[in-house]
């Protein structure tokens, strides 16, 4: 008899938000819940005893509306626990999902109230997307396998790789470059958020449209660029919508204050530095290269960045 929630809430002393019951082939249950904000899957392999075996944590995720699945692919070697899932999340009012793969045939996914989903996957089948499908049954929105966050937890050592995330303050990526603003605006079908402040000098150089390898269905991203003396840039990247993969402070980058957002400011060397924020509707990445105080230009043109495009003049 597989154990039940209650028992399994007790052993691990925390909320379990979804169940995968154990099979012929895993004798483990996997118990799914979230934790933090923002929130991080995580999950644990527990036998009918209460005996925990194995627990894996996922990196933060953020479903929404233009990007709206997450995943992460799961493989475990640890007390036994031989096991390959995939754990994820997607955004409000999603009942749905299903996991393609290289075989004929998708694996369904059935969507917990609070929005995790959790499948095992056979191994040795590569996976190739998660859709969110509507009540219909139709895909509204798609992860494509280079968004997918992998771990491997094999005899107490976790290790693995994280999605491609929006590499919103990278540099160009890939796209097409138009001949101006207000056509880029029409092909992404929003109004650029630019910067009011800039360094004496600069002027405008290249606009792109630039679509996200990992969410094709999504909105594409804006990228600007303005150029000074010598090699010196300000490129601003903006894209509708939260980061599926929220940039954190760490040891590498700190917070800093925007005026109307929490940024996140990392220096990369080779005289570069990079802000990403959220603010309003939309999520913005922004580089600056070759010019004196780095950080505190990135800073000031960040924070120059309104969260709304400004309204027409009367």
């Amino acid at each position: 008899m597989a154990i039940s929630r209650p028992e399994l809430e007790a052993a691990l002393g925390h909320p379990v938000l979804l169940v995968v019951p154990p099979d012929a082939d895993h004798p483990a249950t996997i118990a799914v819940s979230v934790v933090g904000e923002p929130s991080r899957v995580r999950a644990a392999w527990v036998r009918d005893t209460g005996e925990v075996l194995a627990r894996v944590g996922c990196p933060p995720g953020v479903p929404s509306a233009v990007r709206p699945a997450i995943g992460t692919i799961v493989e475990v070697a640890e007390n036994g626990v031989s096991d390959r899932v995939i754990l994820g999340r997607v955004s409000k009012g999603i009942t749905a999902a299903r996991l393609l793969v290289a075989d004929p045939d998708p694996i369904s996914m059935v969507v917990a109230a609070s929005g995790l989903l959790a499948a095992r996957i056979p191994t040795g089948i590569a996976v190739v997307a998660l859709e969110a499908l509507s009540s219909e049954g139709e895909p509204i929105g798609r992860l494509d396998h280079t968004g997918f966050t992998e771990l491997r937890l094999v005899a107490g050592r976790l290790e693995g790789r994280l999605g491609s995330g929006h590499g919103m303050a990278a540099g160009f990526g890939a796209g097409d470059t138009v001949a101006d603003l207000a056509t880029a605006e029409l092909e992404a079908g929003y109004a650029a958020c630019l910067p009011t402040w800039l360094p004496d000098g600069f002027s405008p150089a290249t606009v792109r449209v630039e679509p996200e390898a990992a969410y094709p269905f999504a909105p594409p991203s804006i990228a600007m660029s303005w150029t000074g003396d010598g090699d010196s840039r300000v490129l601003l990247r903006q894209c509708p919508g939260p980061l599926a993969v929220p940039e954190l402070p760490d040891a590498r980058g700190r917070a800093v204050d925007l005026g109307i957002a929490i940024g996140v400011l990392r220096g990369r060397g080779r005289g570069m530095s990079f802000v990403v924020w959220e603010a309003g509707d939309r999520a913005f990445g922004l580089q600056v290269r070759g010019v004196d105080d780095l950080d505190a230009v990135a800073v000031m043109v960040a924070s120059s960045v309104p969260a709304a495009p400004a309204p027409p003049m009367a």
